[in-house]
């Protein structure tokens, strides 16, 4: 089959709400050529005799895709003959060409990668030089020798690291497992069919759960890695020098993996750092259950509690159910921790729909993990702040407390598992709060689930479905704002609901576009889906209710040379302002003060500066922000920041109004110039006017 058709199969396989621009950009085509190959599937599609792929007449130029059609077409991937001829992309030559130095085969030549890619001596040599570009990048080398060949040279945990990204985003991005097939099947490396087998049979012994699309990931990444080690390349003396992984040895996971490698090596040749580094990656692919009595439960316990306290004084946010939150962040950061301290790559798919969606508390999340890098001995990367941010998001994003009785059953079908599933349970329960949802599950848990349910939300294509009559929707983990919109049709028309009644937007489109000219097309369609739709979601409230650091201070709530003769009088000093102007009451004051007096200075988040604030409840009448300077600096009683000479007052009214001037209060946190301009400011209108020129307001 030709391969532009396959991918485009393979992407309209795997999303439910999709555009002709969303192919474009996926697949790095020009409408042309989308439209191309949509009519070269049709006409594949017409021998099937099944509905065509329809682009509709909209301004967004939606695909259509009927059921029936997109069943034909997961058939159609399924059924592909494996022995098909199949050519290597320049990218899979590349993935190729690693795993030929990864499993360390002795030496290794030019004429090797020739003989085993079939190409050209000069299409080795340019791979090969662009190969040997990006591993200099994060200082892996390949070198060559006559006595060794071709081989890689560096850290031995970024070696494996680079091996386990290209498969983990092979696999995620672009769902191809071939390059790895024909790999495995070339140097007769162990059968994947084989392994999968006896995995799956080992992991139910040692009650280990795999997510599906793990368990795939798990045997490509042990295959490849199994056969490095037994070529004796282990990574003993990084791994040894990693911290708290004594407690691993008691873990059922590490009792998994010692018999897994001794299954696959002979016994001597087993080290206990390299079962640690097995155990810590299926640690990394794993859910974090509280209930669970582990070695680790305290350390990772605390940490989370500290990042809960740390993200509370940094984002003025207040828990409401701080147990319920506990539990989902540990479920989450357990296996975070283990991916972070051994240095496992993660594939976050919604990486930068994150960062787009939700900004603020992005910037407010990444802020919080700041002082947990030293653990780690590097930045938290972007993929593991998403996931964060995505769990943040749920925590306190301003759900309404509807009150509607449930008639029908919803259930959530997640294949990715690392948190996705309950992220992606409560954004869908906000939407329908008329559905009852049951515990999400993964893929691979759907044949034999037996609760009856009224309509599912899968993130893959689900086959082996145990009642075909059950409607199917497909979600993304992160849905934008048109996604909400579609998935918010699908789900009333196919239930029936009164949703079919409301007002479509592109008929009102249509409707406005004969009797006026548009000026941004886009910009009114997405107001109009806000509108209409109604979701209430923190990323999409209207502009009037997003307040910048602007907005929030005020000169006459700005103090300088303030002068306290303790941490007590420094704060309610700095709350003055904000009392006598009507933005908080005495209440308010009284309950910060009491609450520092009973668990230490939570306000105090880094070097020389606190941010004063208390729960919404206790009195907080309108959103704002007191700057203060103290004229001689007060210790208040934490011996990482003290003495404390800066305090910012927060008077917020809910949890989110205020998140968009937080990220901006933030990024003058992290100039020292501003607190340096602060030490020799003579009034609150420099101050206004320091601020206006040094935030960026998007």
């Amino acid at each position: 089959m030709d391969k532009d058709i396959l991918l485009l199969m393979k992407f309209l396989s795997k999303k439910s709400f999709i555009t002709l621009a969303d192919i474009e950009n996926s697949l790095e085509i020009t409408r042309r050529q989308a439209k191309y190959r949509i009519q070269k599937l049709n006409d594949l599609l017409n021998e099937e005799k099944v509905t065509p792929i329809l682009i509709s007449s909209s301004n967004t130029k939606d695909i259509v895709v009927s059921d029936d059609t997109k069943k034909v077409i997961n058939s159609l991937l399924k059924d592909i003959d494996q022995n098909d001829v199949y050519y290597l992309s320049k990218k899979e030559r590349l993935i190729y060409m690693y795993l030929m130095l990864f499993i360390n085969k002795d030496h290794l030549t030019l004429n090797d990668f020739i003989d085993s890619l079939q190409v050209s001596r000069s299409t080795v040599l340019l791979d090969l030089k662009e190969l040997t570009q990006t591993l200099e990048e994060i200082n892996i080398h390949i070198k060559n020798d006559r006595k060794r060949g071709y081989y890689l040279v560096g850290s031995e945990m970024e070696i494996r690291r680079f091996m386990m990204k290209n498969v983990i985003y092979t696999l995620a991005d672009e769902d191809n497992n071939k390059v790895f097939d024909i790999f495995i099947n070339d140097f007769y490396l162990d059968d994947f069919t084989y392994s999968k087998v006896y995995i799956s049979e080992l992991a139910e012994k040692h009650n280990i759960r795999f997510v599906e699309n793990r368990l795939i990931e798990f045997i490509y990444i042990f295959i490849f890695l199994n056969t490095r080690m037994q070529s004796e390349k282990y990574s003993s003396d990084e791994i040894v020098g990693l911290i708290d992984i004594d407690a691993m040895s008691y873990m059922k996971e590490y009792k998994f993996s010692y018999e897994l490698l001794k299954k696959y090596n002979t016994t001597e040749n087993i080290t206990k750092a390299d079962v640690n580094y097995i155990a810590a990656w299926i640690l990394g692919i794993s859910f974090g259950d509280i209930n669970e009595d582990t070695k680790d439960c305290v350390l990772i316990s605390d940490l989370i509690g500290k990042m809960m306290t740390r993200f509370e004084s940094l984002s003025g946010v207040h828990y409401k159910n701080t147990e319920e939150i506990f539990i989902q962040l540990y479920s989450h950061f357990r296996p975070a921790y283990y991916r972070l301290l051994f240095k496992l790559p993660i594939f976050n798919p919604v990486c930068d729909k994150v960062k787009e969606e939700y900004p603020e508390l992005y910037q407010l999340v990444e802020q919080t993990m700041k002082p947990f890098n030293i653990i780690f001995g590097e930045e938290i990367p972007a993929g593991e702040i998403a996931y964060l941010t995505m769990h943040f998001s749920t925590i306190y994003s301003g759900k309404k407390g509807i009150n509607i009785e449930k008639q029908k059953t919803a259930l959530v079908v997640c294949s990715n598992g690392i948190g996705s599933s309950a992220i992606l349970y409560n954004e869908l329960a906000s939407m329908f709060p008329e559905l009852h949802f049951l515990s999400p599950i993964d893929s691979s848990k759907l044949s034999d689930f037996s609760e009856k349910v009224d309509i599912i939300f899968a993130t893959n294509y689900l086959e082996n479905i145990p009642n075909i009559n059950i409607p199917i929707i497909h979600v993304s983990p992160v849905m934008s704002i048109a996604e909400r919109y579609q998935v918010m049709r699908e789900v009333y028309m196919q239930l029936g609901s009164g949703f079919l009644k409301k007002t479509n937007v592109d008929v009102v489109m249509d409707i406005i576009s004969k009797h006026a000219d548009i000026q941004n097309r886009d910009a009114l369609y997405n107001e109009l889906i806000n509108y209409f739709s109604e979701i209430d979601n923190i990323s999409n409230k209207d502009k009037e209710n997003e307040l910048h650091l602007l907005d929030m201070v005020r000169e006459n709530i700005i103090r300088l040379n303030i002068e306290a003769e303790n941490w007590e009088e420094a704060v309610r000093l700095s709350y003055e302002p904000l009392l006598e102007n009507g933005f908080i009451t005495q209440k308010y004051i009284d309950e910060t003060v009491r609450i520092m007096n009973s668990v230490g200075p939570y306000v105090v988040i880094t070097k020389h500066t606190a941010l004063l604030h208390t729960k919404p409840e206790s009195g907080a009448l309108s959103c704002a922000m007191g700057i203060g300077v103290l004229k001689n600096p007060i210790n208040f009683g934490s011996i990482e920041h003290d003495p404390i000479k800066y305090i910012f007052s927060l008077s917020a009214i809910d949890n989110h109004t205020h998140l968009c001037a937080m990220a901006e209060l933030l990024e003058l946190f992290n100039d020292d110039k501003f607190f340096m301009f602060l030490d020799t400011a003579n009034d609150s209108e420099e101050v206004i006017e320091y601020i206006k020129s040094n935030i960026n307001i998007n």
